[in-house]
């Protein structure tokens, strides 16, 4: 493994300049591209390396998921202002933003594996990115950080994605980002690589550049103290304003042909990228006012009960109930809410609902869309109960950025899924889950796990327990 300074002066911009690296390597084209998977070691690496592409493959109506394995957190070792939680979350949100900027429609997976520790949970990585990959398909790109960089934690993105793409037979590719530091134009790792070319448009370049500012702790110092430095120093930053951006093609051999999904009796899931409409809600109700059977199965009664009693507060002020069906569960909401508004995509069991409601003056129900049509106000609590696996990923990450974003400063939002896969479903409950866990700023303080459903409780950091609310505990 190379060793070098970020610090150190490195080599100039200008020297890779004189290189003409475009006339020198093959131009690399989008053609027949059908889904961009963008690893990153840590946040920034996707800014650094491939911000551009993955702007430029936002405009193509393609589908991008961006999987940053660590937060990045050891980036400041020394420093006396920030401790490694701190690091970790100001990452965290720097990551979120400048993939909103660069491809607002991304599926965005922080794994959280431990910085500058990579190399020991290479299994868990490659999985990751084998799950975002799916079926087995040679249009999809796998895009990587270079074997060669000279960084441990991009020898093992690259490990993890070069055994994710052999396995799901994808093409790969990896992109340099400290070998411009200390590399030059003549070394043999390059004459010995298939480097690609990628031209960016200036709307790509701008759109790259407002990527990376947004990574404040990486780009400027964390404070004037010593440990705090700039990791990113300007001369550095220079080797990524380039009109285009350089990769590297990694052919990847096949070991005992393209392997097929492991085979179950449960039934394949739906379209991951399709939420389902009310066409499928209308034909789930033409069974019955009560399909689910809430009123009359122990499951469904023993499963309320769990959520009730698993709300962290006695008494909350208003709330927000996500596809609340034909109002059994808001009922019992009400007790708990000085307000409810209950909202379901269909009118056929909302106008059972207000008639099971009609004497609560609190309880309120509207027919909406959501994510697009969302209601207006903060809530107190916000109540996600078997509705999330009927979302695109997409839409999952949109309707889990609007409940953060209604939810007050000591608000709680509560989710509970079904863990069996239905076969309609786009999503299962884990999966649901899962991306909950990547809900910026949230903390989870109730985690309940059993065969048949998931139930967990989120709230913002730094949360109290029930316990310290009650003055129990310190």
């Amino acid at each position: 493994m190379v060793t070098f300074n970020n610090l150190d002066g490195g080599t100039p911009e200008k020297s890779w300049e004189a290189a003409n690296w475009p006339d020198r390597f093959a131009a690399l084209s989008t053609d027949g591209l059908g889904r961009l998977v963008v690893v990153a070691a840590h946040p920034d690496d996707e800014s650094l390396g491939v911000g551009g592409l993955i702007a430029h493959v936002a405009g193509l109506d393609v589908p991008i998921v961006v999987i940053v394995l660590s937060n990045g957190e050891a980036s400041h070792p020394s420093s006396p202002t920030h401790n490694l939680a701190r690091l970790a979350q100001i990452r965290r949100i720097e990551v979120t933003d400048a993939l909103a900027h660069l491809a607002p429609n991304a599926q965005v997976h922080l794994l959280e594996l431990p910085d500058g520790k990579l190399a020991e949970h290479i299994d868990l990585a490659a999985g990751a990115i084998v799950e975002a990959i799916g079926d087995v398909d040679a249009s999809t790109w796998v895009v990587a950080p270079w074997r060669a960089d000279g960084h441990p934690d991009h020898a093992a993105a690259s490990a993890a994605a070069d055994r994710a793409a052999r396995e799901r037979s994808a093409r790969l590719f990896e992109y340099p980002i400290w070998a411009w530091h200390w590399s030059n134009p003549d070394a043999p790792i390059w004459s010995d690589s298939t480097v690609r070319v990628f031209d960016l448009l200036p709307t790509e370049r701008k759109a790259k550049a407002r990527a990376l500012a947004l990574h404040r702790s990486q780009v400027g110092p964390l404070s004037d103290s010593f440990g705090d430095e700039v990791i990113l120093p300007a001369g550095f930053q220079e080797h990524f304003t380039r009109t285009f951006e350089t990769l590297i093609e990694v052919t990847v051999k096949k070991s005992g042909g393209a392997p097929a999904r492991p085979q179950t009796d449960a039934p394949a899931p739906a379209d991951p990228n399709h939420t389902l409409t009310t066409g499928y809600f209308d034909s789930i109700y033409s069974s019955g006012p009560d399909p689910w059977g809430f009123e009359t199965r122990w499951y469904e009664k023993r499963k309320r009960a769990a959520l009730i009693a698993a709300l962290p507060r006695q008494r909350f002020g208003a709330a927000l109930e996500l596809g609340c069906s034909n109002g059994v569960l808001t009922a019992e909401l009400a007790e708990r809410c000085d307000t409810v508004l209950g909202i379901d995509l269909i009118e056929q069991p909302l106008s059972i609902a207000r008639a099971r409601l009609a004497g609560q003056p609190g309880v309120r129900f509207e027919r909406r869309t959501v994510p697009a049509d969302w209601p207006e106000g903060e809530f107190d609590l916000i109540v996600l109960s078997e509705v999330g696996y009927y979302c695109s990923s997409a839409d999952l990450r949109r309707l889990l950025e609007r409940c953060r974003a209604s939810l007050a400063p000591d608000g709680v939002l509560v989710a509970c899924h079904w863990r069996h896969p239905v076969a309609e479903c786009p999503l299962t409950g884990d999966a649901v889950h899962t991306q909950l866990t990547h809900v910026v700023g949230l903390q989870r303080t109730v985690h309940h796990l059993e065969r048949d459903f998931v139930l967990e409780v989120y709230e913002p950091r730094p949360a109290l327990s029930v316990a310290q609310r009650d003055g129990l505990v310190p």
